[in-house]
């Protein structure tokens, strides 16, 4: 066997490993591909089904919140008031945001806009509040309040 025999064996070895790695690398990269696709099912049916239990909340929600006289009366009393808790919190955003709320559709648009970006209604503005009367103070000074306390 000859140099050139020895190279061409050797040169072939190498080539039959790059084959079986390249198969491993593509069989790896397969199964990694198809776990991957079915972690994202899995996640998707279970956000299905934690949106259906909220739904079936809701509606037990909606069935027994006017009945104080039910099982879950302190249940229902903490959502309605964390709820107008909320509306409150979102009011305070808002105006923080210099946003309002659309009164066709409730969608959140800017004060200074004149049509809502969602529906198209034109945004009616209250009329402006008379500017608050400006008290004035006296003024006293530090030398005038321990003189006055002094004196007596």
């Amino acid at each position: 066997m000859g140099f050139v025999d020895s190279v061409k064996d050797i040169a072939g070895k190498f080539s039959e490993s790059v084959e079986r790695g390249a198969k491993q690398v593509s069989s790896s990269s397969k199964k990694f591909a198809e776990k991957t696709k079915m972690k994202r099912e899995i996640a998707r049916v279970q956000s299905d089904i934690n949106t259906d239990y909220i739904e079936l909340g809701k509606v037990m929600f909606d069935k027994i919140c006017d009945d104080p006289e039910n099982e879950y009366a302190s249940i229902v009393s903490d959502i309605k008031d964390k709820s107008a808790n909320l509306e409150e919190l979102k009011a305070l955003l808002m105006t923080l945001e210099d946003k309002i709320t659309c009164v066709n559709c409730g969608a959140r648009i800017r004060k200074d806009q004149i049509y809502c970006d969602k529906c198209g209604t034109k945004v009616e503005r209250p009329e402006s509040a008379p500017a608050a009367e400006v008290v004035e103070a006296e003024v006293v000074s530090e030398e005038a309040v321990f003189s006055s306390d002094d004196a007596e």
